[in-house]
């Protein structure tokens, strides 16, 4: 599923693809790091709850 993260950098939106877990499926399992598709800057994963992505 894909959920809508906040760049730590720019500010800017991004989409990353988190993928199902656990006997129900019911969670997701999240990199700890994701990287800006603006600006190139590394930033952490924020805890949840998420925003899915349209």
């Amino acid at each position: 599923m894909n959920f809508l993260f906040v760049c730590g950098w720019c500010g800017e939106e991004c989409v990353l693809f988190c993928r199902r877990v656990g006997f129900w499926g019911n969670r997701f399992e999240d990199p700890e790091e994701f990287e800006c598709w603006w600006c190139g800057g590394t930033s952490t994963t924020p805890y949840g709850p998420w925003t899915p992505a349209d």
